[in-house]
């Protein structure tokens, strides 16, 4: 009979968007494609699923490149991945929880300053508000990567029934398609078509967006791996960068203002059995880009602590 251990998480989410953290800084955590697989899906008795999950291991970086923690990131059907936004808000809240308000966090896909949450009490439970330091964006199409070189990486055909795609690197490859009068439905649509389109070797998070006015911009997100969430940190980014860059908006005001599905869809605010949906939250994720420096603010929950039994080889 195959030993077996029990390993403590924390389940967050931001704006929705759900996470299972674990802290194996101190015990060695290795988990497979179908174990994070089975932690993701909503019938998992512990977790109740999530959308990523995530793993904080100690700092592999040396010298001044060192940060105080590694986290590891995996979407739903297993893939290991370079970034998460939304999901580096609610680990530095973690990490904030322990003692540590401000945490360098190391990913794949860069190094990330947070800055200490700020908490408000809400109906539905205390929310708190944390910011990171976005790795600084990329455009060359080597480093989104696309798969064919081009010099202009600002106006990508991915579908010829759908405008050109603004591709950039905040972390993870993200292709950001802006439509007129709004976005629904289009992620669902054309979502998982565009993620394996050939020119993105490693798969892209596709953002429909639409502008709204006053640095407004309505976001509707199929992340690589996970499929539709209720809100992408990273795409956010993505997409205030394609804006200001594109002259969508006032450059002039370099503080972004990015609503999520659970922004527009009343049933959705109102009913949601998803923590993080509800009328009390506040239910966008803001972005200050000034064509060089990114970052970016959103609220995190706790939502509970629990253990799952994995086994002893993971």
């Amino acid at each position: 009979m195959s030993q077996t251990r029990s390993i403590a998480f924390t389940k967050m989410n931001g704006l929705g968007n759900d996470f299972v953290v674990i802290d194996a800084r101190r015990e060695r955590l290795a988990l497979a494609e179908e174990d994070v697989r089975a932690l993701a899906a909503r019938d998992h008795a512990a977790t109740k699923g999530c959308d990523q999950l995530l793993i904080l291991h100690p700092p592999q970086n040396a010298g001044r490149d060192k940060g105080d923690v590694f986290m590891q990131i995996f979407n739903a059907d297993g893939s290991e991945v370079e970034a998460c936004g939304n999901g580096a808000r609610a680990v530095a809240a973690y990490l904030a929880s322990l003692g540590t308000p401000e945490p360098v966090i190391e990913t794949l896909g860069g190094t990330l300053q947070a800055h200490a949450p700020r908490r408000e009490e809400r109906s539905g439970g205390i929310i708190q508000f944390p910011g990171i330091i976005m790795p600084t964006p990329r455009f060359a199409w080597r480093d989104i990567p696309l798969a064919e070189e081009m010099p202009d990486t600002s106006q990508v055909t991915l579908h010829p029934d759908l405008p050109p795609a603004f591709m950039v690197n905040v972390g993870n490859p993200h292709g950001v398609i802006f439509v007129d009068g709004g976005t629904g439905g289009l992620a669902a649509q054309y979502g998982f078509e565009l993620e394996k389109n050939r020119l993105l070797p490693e798969g892209a998070n596709i953002n429909f967006a639409a502008c709204k006015g006053d640095n407004i911009i309505e976001l509707d997100t199929w992340e690589r791996g996970a499929g539709l969430t209720q809100a992408c940190g990273t795409g956010a980014c993505a997409t205030a960068v394609a804006a200001f860059h594109l002259g969508k908006i006032d450059n002039h005001n370099n503080e972004f203002r990015i609503e999520p599905p659970c922004a527009r869809d009343p049933k959705l605010k109102d009913n949601s059995d998803r923590a993080g949906i509800h009328q009390d939250n506040l239910l966008e994720i803001l972005v200050d880009y000034d064509g060089h420096s990114l970052a970016q603010q959103g609220p995190v929950e706790f939502e509970f602590e629990a253990e799952f039994e994995a086994g002893a080889a993971s």
